[in-house]
């Protein structure tokens, strides 16, 4: 089990993590793009495009549900996964007043 950030280079067109996985971390991105999607029957629906720096995965941090949808590297990419219990020990360490209102705005997504 990995307890702190990791570098993760992925391939042009390699999942990340797919609709459905565990939410195990969540992803910064060094260089490169990323395609969140969604599965709707048939379909799938591209949710963001995503670059350098922007962040993507957060969701699963506070949810403990699976993923709700997947990530797919366009180009050669580098990331960085910041684990689920590494966030997660940052926030039990933190003012009880911060967590309240972090826990309120997850409740929303």
């Amino acid at each position: 089990m990995i307890d702190k950030p990791v570098s993760v280079p992925v391939d042009k067109g390699e999942w990340i993590f797919k609709e459905g996985d565990p939410g195990d971390g969540l992803y910064l991105i060094r260089s490169g793009l990323v395609q969140i999607i969604k599965q709707s029957g048939d379909s799938k629906i591209t949710l963001a495009t995503l670059s350098k720096d922007e962040v993507f995965g957060e969701i699963a941090i506070f949810s403990d549900k699976p993923r709700m949808a997947g990530a797919i590297a366009l180009v050669n990419s580098d990331l960085t996964m910041v684990p689920k219990q590494f966030i997660r020990g940052k926030f039990d360490a933190s003012d009880p007043y911060f967590q309240i209102g972090l826990k309120s705005l997850f409740a929303y997504l």
